[in-house]
């Protein structure tokens, strides 16, 4: 295992700091407010791709940068219950007020919007005022999970598939909750239908760049596996995310003010912490649109 600070001999224009074995590095050495020469780039995108969570210290980049920044991943696109910032509908907001008692957005393990029929590839999310401590982000790393498992098992699961639906953060299944978003934080006013609308998508799937296998589902939107009750479903659903959850799969995030991060959400679940009672943060966030899980 590469010492914490030890940089990658692959990396020559950036520096590369590992958080762990299994996932997460900072990247130093690069300004986000320019655009990126090919050759960096290249070994930005490289980073992502054996890191998963790859995060950039001291970034006071504007909206236009941050904007420009995410489009070398992709296409952007719009979660439908996030808030934009006035003026740029692609940049969305991540809020929680010192005296916000509602929901925390994000505060269970998933992946976002799996719930589409081609779910986001990606997020990068810059902090603008967080608290002194607390707020951390954690992320686990799906391809460990996945090969972690037993043969036999990654054997079943490998021809299931699973039911996905936002049920629960904007359908029916979220209105017969006490429990709700506060109106600063997210949208409450979205269709309870599209809320409930289905998408299958496979518990396995293959990443198109590293080709390696990874679990593909998490408690906040998957509903059962496809085929089976959820009452059939539920001990196989919870075995595998009491699996995935496992502490040494995982890292986790200290924001800082005008720090920029990029989670692969295709094989990365995440999990916003919410010990920071009290106190404001704001956050802005693009997503990029990806391909259907295959």
């Amino acid at each position: 295992m590469l010492a914490q600070f030890d940089n990658p001999g692959k990396f020559r224009r950036i520096e590369v700091r590992p958080l762990n074995g299994t996932i997460g590095a900072e990247i130093r050495g690069v300004d986000l407010s320019q655009p990126l020469p090919d050759e960096t780039w290249d070994e930005v995108r490289q980073a992502f791709a054996d890191y998963l969570v790859v995060y950039f210290p001291g970034q006071p980049i504007t909206h236009e940068q941050h904007m420009a920044f995410s489009r070398r991943f992709g296409a952007l696109m719009r979660l439908p219950q996030l808030h934009s910032v006035e003026g740029f509908d692609e940049l969305q907001i991540i809020r929680r007020d010192a005296d916000d008692t509602g929901r925390v957005v994000g505060e269970n393990w998933h992946a976002d919007s799996t719930y589409y029929e081609c779910p986001p590839l990606a997020v990068v999310m810059r902090a603008v005022t967080v608290p002194e401590f607390g707020g951390d982000t954690g992320f686990l790393n799906m391809v460990a999970a996945y090969e972690a498992l037993s043969p036999k098992l990654r054997s079943v699961l490998d021809g299931l598939s699973a039911v996905h639906s936002a049920t629960r953060i904007y359908g029916s299944a979220y209105h017969a909750q006490n429990r709700k978003f506060s109106s600063a934080s997210a949208r409450t006013d979205l269709d309870i239908a599209a809320g409930d609308r289905e998408m299958v998508h496979p518990l396995v799937c293959t990443h198109p760049v590293s080709g390696r296998r990874f679990l593909y589902l998490n408690q906040v939107y998957v509903q059962r596996v496809d085929g089976m009750t959820e009452a059939e479903s539920r001990p196989l659903l919870q075995f595998l995310y009491d699996h995935c959850s496992r502490f040494e799969l995982s890292c986790r995030v200290r924001w800082a003010r005008d720090q920029v991060l990029v989670w692969d959400n295709r094989a990365a679940m995440h999990k916003a912490i919410p010990d920071y009672v009290g106190r404001a943060r704001y956050m802005t966030r693009t997503t990029i649109a990806g391909p259907r899980p295959a």
